[in-house]
């Protein structure tokens, strides 16, 4: 009985030492521990010369020679800036990749050199009619990496954008609702009437403060804008907003974690709402795959149409309490004074009988016009 129990010991023994072996081999043979996901501190991760945030790098080598490198993005912020999840709760996919247009971003065979504690890399990617640089370096606890040159495959809207200067923004909104507008004498109207209006009302307020949209063919968009009661315009940071074009639609991507820290949205995060855990499930798509915009480009005139379909699954978020809570007051601090009374009495109809607007409306859309500069 001895004997059967030394000698199942000893093969478990030794089963432990090959398996232990077996895992040796399968990481690096360097022993640099640099196998891993980087994220927050621990990722350096630029486009061009600027940070970008709201990512996160899995790399894997196996023979110390190769490695393979897959960039997405990354929910972190969610628990950091906005306290949404609790550190165990699986993250959703709420954030565009590296690249426009790719969730994820593998690069495989990747050679490296080792230097010391840290391999280097770098190279060239073309996939999908697209292509980028890339180089880095890697340590224990510790990823650094540009990604630079981008160019995305071309599209009629790469180019500098003004707005039409008669008629910069078109609103369709069909629906028999009937909007009371005592306040300004005109009684109820309905909103196929109202539209119009808000036409005329709101093209000249988009126009006091945004002046040009570039299109950029590395996919950023940069926006020429103007600070209430200044009278700079100022250009939008690289890397908040991208866009890329597919099947004919376009996508708008927005990097949520860029934006929040551009704005130091962290610094208020007392002063946020309390977005819940439904309200990010329904707006994932859009956070991660982006925004679907129908656009037309003919003859230096360019058209972008958020259409029915995208619309009637973004308004009913307007409708959230505290969604409102935020927006209204932003709102009426960006109104003009001398079209406040006119304006705002609209908005707030709007935003209180949004759900009951929302049945019966047959036909809503809203189109940017633009032209080329």
């Amino acid at each position: 009985m001895k004997k059967s129990f030394l000698y199942l010991f000893t093969m478990l023994c030794a089963l432990s030492f090959f398996t232990a072996c077996d895992d040796d081999d399968s990481k690096d043979p360097n022993g640099l521990d640099v196998n891993t996901t980087y994220s927050g501190d621990k990722l350096d991760l630029k486009n061009g010369n600027l940070a970008l945030l709201g990512k996160e790098i899995i790399f894997d080598t196996q023979n110390g020679k190769t490695a393979t490198i897959t960039m997405r993005g990354s929910a972190d912020y969610l628990v950091e800036l906005l306290g949404l999840f609790s550190k165990s709760t699986p993250l959703l996919e709420v954030a565009p990749g590296v690249i426009p247009g790719e969730i994820y971003t593998t690069l495989s065979n990747v050679p490296l050199t080792l230097s010391g504690e840290k391999y280097t890399f770098e190279g060239t990617d073309s996939s999908n009619g697209r292509e980028f640089k890339y180089s880095g370096s890697v340590e224990k606890d510790k990823l650094t990496m540009t990604v630079d040159d981008i160019r995305m495959p071309h599209n009629d809207l790469v180019g500098n954008w003004n707005l039409q200067p008669d008629k910069p923004l078109n609103i369709v909104w069909k629906s028999d609702y009937m909007i009371d507008l005592s306040a300004l004498g005109k009684g109820k109207l309905p909103i196929s009437v109202v539209a119009p209006e808000l036409d005329v009302l709101v093209g000249p307020l988009l126009q006091s403060v945004l002046q040009m949209v570039v299109f950029g063919g590395d996919g950023n968009i940069v926006a020429s804008y103007k600070k209430k009661g200044s009278s700079e315009w100022l250009s939008s940071p690289l890397n908040l907003a991208q866009y890329y074009v597919k099947d004919n639609v376009m996508y708008v991507q927005l990097n949520i974690a860029q934006i929040l820290v551009t704005v130091e949205a962290n610094k208020s995060k007392a002063e946020m709402p309390g977005f819940d855990l439904s309200l990010i499930k329904y707006l994932a798509q859009y956070l991660s795959k982006g925004i679907p915009l129908d656009y037309s480009v003919t003859g230096g005139n360019a058209r972008i149409t958020a259409n029915k379909e995208l619309l009637m699954q973004l308004l009913p978020v307007l409708a959230n309490e505290k969604i409102q809570e935020l927006l209204l007051p932003k709102l009426s601090e960006i109104i003009p004074n001398e079209i406040k009374p006119v304006l705002l009495p609209i908005v707030q109809e709007l935003f209180t009988n949004l759900p009951e607007i929302l049945e019966k409306t047959e036909d809503i859309s809203v189109t940017l016009n633009l032209l080329e500069k």
